[in-house]
């Protein structure tokens, strides 16, 4: 725990200035802005973060967000090296079909409710209860969920919050070790969300999405 309040303190700095950039993303960021971001969530599983935050900014910047056929945005994830990307495509069409424009008119709605992690999984096409989580750190509301990827959880096994990495993360068992992470979260004087950022700069040695 000392290792963890060490590392929180030498890079408090950058993990206060990223969270508060996510928090104005919800405040003054466009439909599109905070679509993007929810095109990030879906190209993210069983894909680097770097290659799905690429390939949502260039999506982003052609325009293809909002007029990219199927095809066109898979050829764009492909390129960038995301896995799944047919798949990814589709979910990225259907949801900008549901959810923009009044992105944030839908989100907003989403979030005002109980339990709005599983309620953004059924709301958004491709995601489980993780990107539901990454989403929602990444617009600002990372006290809600915890993002439980493979970095988070080799990290709780290693500071013995949980005794193995699950083989699956039904809801239930995800739940459990999101109020365990919580709960040592508060045990070391972190906030969750910035325990996960804590989190993955040991894991990988940067700070990022």
């Amino acid at each position: 725990m000392n290792k963890l309040q060490n590392t929180y303190s030498l890079i408090k700095p950058a993990i206060d200035a990223r969270l508060e950039a996510f928090s104005l993303l919800w405040e003054h960021g466009s439909d599109l802005e905070l679509f993007r971001e929810i095109c990030f969530c879906t190209c993210t599983p069983q894909t680097n973060a770097h290659r799905g935050w690429a390939a949502a900014c260039t999506l982003f910047e052609n325009n293809m967000l909002v007029q990219g056929c199927v095809s066109q945005v898979a050829k764009v994830l492909r390129d960038c090296g995301v896995r799944f990307h047919n798949h990814k495509a589709h979910y990225i069409v259907q949801n900008r079909e549901k959810l923009y424009p009044n992105t944030k008119i839908r989100i907003g709605n989403t979030l005002s409710q109980d339990d709005p992690q599983t309620i953004l999984c059924s709301l958004v096409a491709g995601w489980g209860m993780k990107e539901a989580a990454h989403f929602m750190r990444n617009i600002g509301f990372g006290h809600i969920a915890c993002i439980l990827d493979r970095h988070i959880l080799r990290q709780l096994v290693q500071y013995g919050v949980i005794p193995e990495i699950p083989k699956t993360l039904s809801k239930p068992k995800y739940q459990d070790i999101d109020a365990k992470m919580k709960a040592f979260a508060e045990k070391c004087r972190i906030p969750p969300a910035a325990l996960d950022l804590v989190f993955w700069y040991e894991e990988t040695g940067e700070l990022f999405k």
